[in-house]
């Protein structure tokens, strides 16, 4: 029944979560360049250029904050305050980009937007996998992961229709609205341990390890945690701060560059398609922020990818993902006239890019898990008493954000240099040789649970002796 309830939690809350956050960290994408102009004073031709210096200031925000909400999140007690201090940051960010008239706030919102972000990932993703079975988590994140590319990916369709029927204030009332929703959402959260806590006190039990209940302890290194452990301060330190344990394993390594990389090419058309429609096909903001449904359409499938990846295993859908990938960003290079079939093949290809990527996100986040589990396997208690699933999916976070920090560099910059063939073929190569790492990542789950039952029934005359 505790299970039931945080997966009942997850649904209504962490997916809210995810969308509202991402939601309004790319509502703005399609709105930026003519607030720019408009509000900020920047000059008609330098607005691409700081469009992506904001969207680099966010991701860079929550590439630094990732690895410390995980550390927090892995030592402390709950969830909930860290979801309420994203909720504060995310106001302060909205309020600034609302009320400012120059690039300076603007940064400066970004930044604040950044952390938030990177807050509410972390925690999200560490509350799926304390609830979620095992041989079911590529599916439930599946379902995360529709929620987080729903938002990521409909932000500019929807900021660009707005900005279009209201204008610059409307975007910002409904982002407040938004804000207010998932606050009521934050505090309904409620953890598994709490949850069996309850139970175990509405049935006239006792909490205790026995029955399911995990008893609060004080971070580790503190005085409770060295006396009552036997531990010193020295290995309890050693054991908490997991992230260069983590960072010594090949399969996170791969992991994490396939993050990095998807991230990448997604935050690269965000700093450029918007300027490509409007040079191109002469589309306004609302064209800008329409452009981007083809890509988010696919995220609807994503359940249904997490449920392949745990039937299949992540070797076979992440080298598929990324071998699809490659052609279809090269293909994007035939794009350059103002003519329905160039419409039509710009669309059919942002398609296939946002399935491609959709596909492999919830095999990479599920590897991660894995990755965990069998080094928890080979060595008990290696992370603890609390484990290391936040830091974990801080550094699956931190690939992300410092995947959109470098599109913009590579497809932003390169794009205003070399051109959009240009930026389309070096994305096209670098999916194409992100392809290859993937065959070393882990196969069906059945192969593993196999060799488990294997390795239990042969030890076990040894335990009945």
């Amino acid at each position: 029944m505790a299970v039931a309830a945080e997966v009942f939690t997850i649904f209504y809350s962490d997916d809210d979560l995810s969308v509202n956050d991402l939601f309004l960290y790319a509502m703005i994408v399609p709105v930026m360049p003519q607030a720019l102009v408009s509000r900020a004073g920047v000059a008609f031709e330098d607005r691409e250029y700081w469009n992506i210096v904001l969207l680099i200031s966010e991701a860079v925000s929550a590439l630094t904050c990732c690895p410390i909400f995980g550390y927090m999140l892995d030592v402390s007690g709950t969830r909930q305050g860290p979801y309420l201090s994203g909720l504060v940051l995310l106001f302060a960010s909205m309020l600034v980009l609302t009320t400012s008239h120059s690039v300076t706030w603007y940064i400066i919102a970004r930044v604040f937007q950044g952390a938030a972000t990177a807050m509410v990932s972390v925690a999200g993703l560490s509350i799926v996998t304390d609830a979620v079975d095992r041989a079911s988590l590529g599916q439930m994140i599946g379902y995360l992961g529709t929620a987080m590319t729903l938002g990521f990916m409909s932000g500019p369709l929807l900021g660009g229709l707005l900005y279009q029927i209201g204008g610059f204030y409307a975007i910002f009332g409904m982002a407040f609205g938004i804000v207010a929703l998932d606050f009521f959402f934050r505090l309904a959260v409620v953890e598994k341990r709490i949850a069996e806590r309850w139970l175990c006190l509405t049935d006239g039990e006792r909490p205790s390890q026995e029955n399911g209940y995990i008893p609060e302890q004080p971070p580790y290194g503190a005085l409770g945690t060295i006396l009552t452990s036997g531990h010193t301060a020295t290995e309890i330190s050693k054991t908490t701060f997991a992230l260069g344990k983590l960072l010594k394993q090949p399969r996170i390594l791969i992991s994490l560059l396939a993050v990095t990389v998807g991230a990448l090419v997604v935050s690269a058309f965000d700093a450029t398609l918007p300027v490509f429609v409007e040079n191109t096909f002469h589309w306004n903001v609302l064209g800008a922020g329409l452009i981007f449904l083809p890509g988010a359409a696919a995220a609807i499938f994503q359940p249904f990818f997490g449920f392949l990846s745990d039937r299949l295993g992540t070797r076979k859908i992440t080298f598929a993902s990324f071998v699809i990938l490659a052609p279809s960003l090269i293909c994007l290079r035939f794009v350059e006239d103002n003519s329905p079939f160039h419409i039509g093949l710009l669309c059919v290809m942002l398609g296939l890019v946002g399935m491609c990527i959709d596909l492999s996100q919830p095999a990479l986040i599920v590897e991660m898990q894995r990755v965990l589990d069998d080094m928890e396997a080979e060595d008990p208690g290696v992370f603890g008493g609390r484990g290391a699933v936040a830091q974990a999916f801080s550094l699956e976070n931190m690939a992300h954000f410092g995947g959109l920090a470098l599109g913009p560099m590579l497809g932003g910059f390169v794009e205003v240099r070399y051109g959009w063939k240009s930026m389309t073929l070096a994305l096209g190569v670098l999916s194409a040789v992100t392809a290859m790492p993937m065959l070393w990542l882990s196969g069906p789950i059945e192969e593993v649970s196999t060799e488990s039952a294997d390795e239990e029934m042969a030890r076990e005359p040894l335990l009945t002796n």
